[in-house]
């Protein structure tokens, strides 16, 4: 088992909002972010992420934004033996999350959401953008090409989910006022105008059956691939001549 991260390409260029993710940094972002921030600041518990997980994660999962492989790490595969990918532009996020998740030998990949996604996998069931979009530049409107870009990546009747914090239409203590002014003025963050109209407009523009729960100044979304048109009565139809098959078979065997 190859417990090093494979990383293929990199756009070359790390934003402000990956950036100050150091090793120093990520070694302390469970407890600063996904402890004392979700339950304090935003007011979606880190607990409430995990259950979302465990809602819509796939055994064949691409996993954008990684983090330090936290939701990952503790989320419950359908199967002992998921596959699994990691994409990031940030190189110290995909190595800890990599070596977290070491013991699913994940694939990895050093990239660009905000561009085409480029990499030697696909037919995902599950893809997850958690805590992605609010770090990304620009409003939810332009960001939301980044469902154009996974999109393809996804396969029919796949789901898509993920979480981000909004900037508007939301209640913020006065603690997350503060920090959203910090980090958007340090480029950390760029959601001030980020608004669950604009998520869901997005969402509606590239895939079926979106959902949207806001949990404190947190949106939780999920949507799911169109499943295209005759796909599913050839799906029907191969799982009943299999069944028949089997069917026959079986008669023939106790003949």
């Amino acid at each position: 088992m190859n417990h090093e991260p494979n990383i293929y390409g990199t756009d070359g260029a790390a934003r402000k909002a990956v950036a100050v993710y150091t090793p120093l940094a990520l070694a302390f972002y469970d407890l600063a972010v996904l402890g004392f921030s979700n339950s304090f600041v935003w007011e979606c518990d880190s607990h409430a992420l995990l259950d979302f997980y465990n809602q819509h994660v796939s055994d064949k999962h691409l996993d954008i934004g990684v983090g330090t492989g936290y939701f990952l790490d503790k989320c419950r595969f359908p199967s002992t033996a998921p596959t699994i990918a990691l994409f990031d532009l940030n190189p110290h996020s995909l190595a800890r999350s990599a070596k977290r998740l070491r013991r699913y030998n994940p694939s990895c990949y050093l990239g660009n959401a905000l561009q085409r996604i480029d990499i030697s996998m696909s037919g995902f069931d599950s893809i997850s953008l958690n805590y992605l979009l609010h770090c990304l530049p620009g409003n939810l409107a332009s960001k939301s090409i980044v469902f154009e870009h996974v999109k393809p990546l996804l396969r029919d009747g796949g789901v898509i989910f993920g979480s981000t914090i909004l900037g508007e239409g939301v209640r913020h203590n006065p603690l997350a006022k503060q920090l959203i002014k910090i980090y958007n003025a340090k480029g950390i963050f760029s959601n001030l105008s980020d608004r669950q109209s604009d998520l869901e407009a997005g969402l509606k523009a590239h895939f079926d059956e979106p959902t949207i729960h806001i949990a404190g100044c947190v949106a939780l979304f999920s949507a799911r691939k169109r499943i295209a048109p005759g796909t599913e009565k050839d799906l029907v139809k191969a799982a009943t001549f299999n069944i028949n098959n089997i069917n026959k078979r079986l008669d023939n065997l106790l003949a």
